[in-house]
């Protein structure tokens, strides 16, 4: 995630009473106007050229709002709350040095293109589509080409109008940035750090185009997690109705037995080991990853592009692990009872009646009164359950952009991993204690495959079957050798061997 630090809205606000006749405050002015390169100009007083406006002037910019007919008595209204001056478009222009263009493409051949020249101009515009083809100029660049001379800037996009106004929520947003020119995308990273974002420069302007597109995307980084944890449900789930619907019912000869347990007892069931081992899928890319650089004695080297997209991917996969683990917990305490699960509990109690069928007839019925005690293996199974529970909403809050910009790498470091593997281990004992007596001594279909509880912790088992050869005392100084840059056969080396001295 991005690590993101959030602002407050208080500085964004304008006291009306303070406000000067043009509109702006008076602490505003006092802190921009006598340096040129605090004035801003911003061309579009629609929505996003207030919200912008508004931002800037709460950074402490002088901010001129060019209108194509600032006499607008509604206009003028709106613009009063941003802070900012209403004018014409030319006179806007003309004060300023640096153009925030807050209109469409549509609307660029109509602005006084004459005037732009030798400014820096930051297009903030966005695509409807994403456009693509060998003759494809996006809004940025099409700006520059109207413009011969100035210096355009891709900016802003990324950020809508509520976002701006409301930057408690984006507070440190990355704000990405293209253009062809040095000087100009350094002056829009300091006004983009002023407004209390975090610039990305991506490159010159024809980087304009990847830019313009990732407003129009969904969620990208999510899409390959999503799939990988969908395809393990899928996975799990046919292999549970295998075993409890068709396996047993092909046992028992009665194929109408079982089928009623698919939408709760078998959802819940595949949910906990989709958790489970979605959980050991964040932590066996870093043991690799580990295993790699041991093997070529450098951390220098570029790891398989397989495992460098399932590293970058472990952070979705771990917010997933925990939303999956939050509806087994809520599924878990609506479902689990003497009744459903009663081998966590103590052994009920059991009396025979005779009852009483007609005049000549009784019967003896053995009755069952429920014990709602649990056993020792049920405290266990409770306890490690909630450990793991409150450990995996502790990594996925430490995981929050917001949060994590709170914590030194140390903290965060201690967070996922040293608390992240005790989670991990914990769960997987809440997996043990529950299904204690089969998970030794029971096998599932056909008395020859594994039962749910005994194939859930196969992954959780590699991992931790991986990771205690790195906690040996050697291997674990020469991995932080290896990562503190130290190389296997380096020049270096050579020389320090060669001269002892």
């Amino acid at each position: 995630m991005d690590n993101l630090s959030f602002g407050t809205d208080e500085v964004g606000l304008v006291d009306m009473d303070g406000a000067g006749t043009n509109g702006v405050g008076a602490h505003g002015k006092s802190k921009a106007a006598h340096n040129p390169d605090k004035v801003v100009a911003v061309l579009g007083s629609g929505d996003y050229g207030r919200a912008i406006s508004r931002r800037l002037v709460s950074a402490g910019y002088h901010v001129l709002i060019g209108s194509r007919d600032p006499n607008r008595s509604k206009i003028k209204a709106l613009v009063r709350q941003t802070g900012a001056t209403l004018t014409a478009q030319d006179a806007a222009i003309e004060e300023a040095g640096t153009v925030v263009v807050a209109v469409g493409r549509d609307h660029y051949d109509h602005l006084p293109l004459s005037l732009l020249q030798g400014k820096i101009l930051i297009d903030v515009s966005n695509n409807t589509e994403r456009r693509k083809g060998p003759h494809y100029r996006s809004n940025a660049e099409y700006l520059q080409g109207l413009v011969q001379d100035g210096k355009v800037v891709k900016g802003f996009n990324v950020l809508s109008a509520y976002a701006l106004e409301n930057g408690g929520l984006q507070g440190s947003k990355e704000v990405f940035l293209a253009g062809d020119h040095a000087d100009a995308k350094m002056k829009v990273s300091e006004m983009v750090r002023a407004m209390g974002f975090h610039p990305v420069d991506w490159g010159s302007i024809a980087a304009s185009r990847d830019i313009e597109d990732v407003p129009l995307r969904l969620m990208p980084s999510w899409k390959r997690p999503v799939a990988v944890v969908f395809g393990i449900f899928v996975f799990l789930w046919i292999l549970a109705f295998f075993s409890f619907q068709i396996c047993r019912n092909i046992q028992s000869g009665q194929w109408d037995e079982n089928w009623k347990n698919i939408p709760l007892t078998n959802f819940n069931r595949v949910i906990a080991i989709t958790a489970l081992w979605t959980l050991a899928f964040c932590y066996i890319p870093g043991l690799i990853a580990a295993y790699i650089q041991l093997w070529r004695g450098t951390k220098y080297s570029r790891f398989p592009k397989w495992l460098d997209d399932w590293l970058k991917m472990r952070k979705q996969l771990g917010l997933l692990m925990l939303g999956l683990a939050g509806i087994h917990a809520c599924v878990s305490v609506a479902y689990i009872t003497p009744q459903t699960t009663g081998w966590v509990y103590e052994e009920p109690t059991k009396f025979q009646a005779e009852v009483v069928v007609d005049a000549n007839t009784t019967t003896t019925n053995t009755l069952t009164i429920y014990n709602n005690e649990f056993n020792w293996r049920g405290e266990f199974f409770l306890s490690m359950g909630a450990i793991a529970t409150c450990l995996l909403v502790v990594l996925g809050i430490s995981s929050l952009p917001s949060v994590t910009a709170t914590l030194s790498w140390r903290e965060f470091t201690f967070i996922q991993s040293k608390l992240g593997w005790v989670a991990l281990i914990t769960a997987a004992c809440h997996d043990v204690f529950l299904a204690w007596h089969y998970m030794f001594l029971y096998w599932g279909c056909f008395r020859t495959l594994p039962i749910g509880p005994q194939y859930a912790l196969y992954p959780p088992f590699i991992a931790v079957i991986m990771k205690l050869p790195l906690l040996l005392p050697p291997v674990d100084n020469y991995l932080q050798k290896i990562r503190r840059g130290y190389e296997r056969g380096s020049q270096s080396e050579s020389n320090k061997k060669g001269n002892p001295s």
